[in-house]
C-alpha cells in the first residue's frame, strides 16, 4: 500500500488497487467520529456515444441517471434502503456530467456498510419490469425538475454556450429521451463501465487503511468479473464560438435571473497547467466577483442585485466563465458585470489574501470525512489522482502568472441567457 503525503497539511492519503482492479484511496483520522464512503464510477451523462472493439454505441441521453435509480434494486423485493436502514446509515447516490457516485454515510458498522455498498452496486439485477417502472419516476422527476428556475437558468446557459458538446443536455435526459432506454443499454453499461478498473473507491473517516483493503479483496474475490473492455469515448469537434448569444426565457420567477458566459479556447492558457489554471481562475474571480469584491458591495448598496455569484470549468478544449445574477433592474445588472468582466484586475495584496484564505480552508476541509471524499473525488475525477502538492502549488502563484490569464480572457464570445417574471 502506498502512503501519499499531502505536502504542508500533514495529511496522508493511503492508495491501493484491489487484485480485481479497483483503486481504493483511504483516507484515516482518529478524531472525526463519522466515516465517508464513495463508490465512483467513471460513467457519467457526456459518455453516450462510445466505441468498443471498434463498434460505436450510441446510447439515450439520462442514461447514466437511469443507471444510478437502478443500481438501488436488491432484488424483487428490496432496494438498497433495506440494506442501510437497519445499521442507521445513509445511503445515497448522484450522476454529474463525468461521473456517477454511490454514498454512505454513518457513524459505526463500517465494515458492514462498505460491505453491503459494494454488494448492492455490483449486482446486476435487472428487469423489464423495473425498468419500466423507473421510467415513471423518473419522467416524474425531470418534470420537477423543470420548476426549478436557477436549474433551467443552468441548462439553457449550456444550450447557448456549446453547439456539440454533451453538456448542452440535462443530466437526467428528457422524457422522450428516457422512453427509448431498454434493458439491452443498462445490461450493456454495467458490464462496460461497472467494472472495478474504470471505477474508484475512496473510505474516510476513523478507519484501518489494511483492514478496508483485504475486506474489499474478501468481498470482490467472491464476485463474477468479466474481462474489462476499455471503451472508448467519442470526441466532438465544439466550435469556438457561442451557439447562442442571446436567449430571454419568460416564467414563473420572483426575481429576474440571467447568467453572463464567456467560452474560452483553452490553448489560450497553455502556459499555465490545468490545476493552476483552475485555481487562478477562481481567484480572478472571486477577487471581481466574489463576496468581498467592490463591485458586489457596490450593486448591494445601490439595491441593484440580490444575488451575484461565479463558476469557472475547465475542460478538455475550452474555459467557461459563468457569472450569475439576481435583479430587479436585471439589463442594469448585466451591463455591470459584463464591464467588470471586460476591465478585470488584481493587486498583489489581494492575491495573498486569496491564497493564504485557500490554503487555510483547505486545512479546514481535513476535518470532516465528507469533504475529504468530495476533495478526492474532485481530484481522481479531474485531475487523474491525488495532487499532493496543492499547498505549494498556491504559494508558487505570481502575480506575473494571473495577469497573464486576465490578459487571455476577453468576451468576444459571450452569451446572456435571462430568466425574466412572465407578466
Amino acid at each position: 500500500m502506498e502512503v501519499i503525503k499531502l505536502k504542508g497539511i500533514d495529511e496522508e492519503i493511503y492508495y491501493t488497487v484491489s487484485k480485481k482492479g479497483l483503486p481504493i484511496y483511504i483516507w484515516k483520522n482518529e478524531y472525526v467520529k463519522s466515516f465517508y464512503i464513495s463508490l465512483n464510477v467513471k460513467f457519467g451523462s457526456i459518455d453516450t456515444v462510445f466505441k468498443i472493439n471498434n463498434k460505436r454505441y450510441r446510447l439515450p441521453n439520462g442514461i447514466a441517471h437511469f443507471m444510478e435509480h437502478i443500481k438501488f434494486n436488491v432484488d424483487k423485493d428490496r432496494t438498497a434502503n433495506d440494506l442501510f436502514d437497519p445499521l442507521g446509515s445513509d445511503i445515497n447516490a448522484f450522476t454529474t456530467y463525468k461521473f456517477t457516485s454511490y454514498l454512505v454515510y454513518g457513524t459505526k458498522g463500517v465494515e458492514d456498510n462498505l460491505n453491503n455498498l459494494l454488494d448492492f452496486v455490483y449486482n446486476p439485477y435487472f428487469t423489464k419490469e423495473m425498468i419500466k417502472k423507473e421510467k415513471g419516476i423518473i419522467e416524474a422527476e425531470i418534470n420537477m425538475g423543470k420548476d426549478q428556475p436557477f436549474n433551467n437558468l443552468h441548462n439553457e446557459f449550456n444550450k447557448c454556450i456549446f453547439h456539440k458538446e454533451r453538456y448542452r443536455y440535462l443530466i437526467s435526459g428528457e422524457v422522450e429521451d428516457i422512453k427509448d432506454i431498454n434493458i439491452e443499454d443498462i445490461e450493456l453499461i454495467y458490464k462496460v463501465f461497472y467494472h472495478p478498473k474504470n471505477m474508484f473507491l475512496i473510505v474516510s473517516g476513523n478507519v484501518n487503511p489494511y483492514e478496508i483493503e483485504k475486506l474489499v479483496n474478501d468481498n470482490l474475490d467472491k464476485k463474477e468479473m468479466g474481462e474489462y473492455i476499455e471503451a472508448v469515448r467519442e470526441k466532438v469537434k465544439e466550435p469556438k464560438s457561442v451557439f447562442k448569444e442571446e436567449e430571454v426565457i419568460k416564467t414563473k420567477v420572483e426575481i429576474d435571473k440571467a447568467k453572463i458566459g464567456v467560452k474560452l479556447e483553452k490553448r489560450l492558457f497553455k502556459e499555465i497547467d490545468e490545476v493552476k489554471l483552475n485555481i487562478i481562475l477562481n481567484i480572478i474571480l472571486a477577487s471581481n466577483f466574489g463576496d468581498t469584491s467592490d463591485l458586489k458591495e457596490e450593486l448591494l448598496k445601490e439595491e441593484l442585485i440580490s444575488y451575484l455569484g461565479f463558476q469557472r470549468y475547465v475542460q478538455s478544449d475550452y474555459v467557461i466563465i459563468d457569472i450569475t445574477v439576481e435583479s430587479k433592474y436585471i439589463d442594469e445588472a448585466v451591463k455591470r458585470v459584463i464591464d467588470a468582466l471586460n476591465n478585470l484586475e488584481i493587486d498583489e495584496e489581494t492575491l495573498k489574501r486569496k491564497i493564504n484564505s485557500a490554503v487555510a480552508t483547505m486545512v479546514l476541509n481535513y476535518e470532516n470525512s465528507e469533504n475529504v471524499n468530495n476533495l478526492l473525488q474532485n481530484y481522481i475525477i479531474y485531475y487523474g489522482g491525488i495532487v499532493a502538492n496543492l499547498k505549494d502549488i498556491y504559494e508558487d502563484i505570481t502575480l506575473e502568472e494571473v495577469n497573464y490569464v486576465i490578459d487571455n480572457i476577453n468576451t468576444k464570445e459571450l452569451t446572456v441567457v435571462k430568466m425574466l417574471k412572465d407578466a
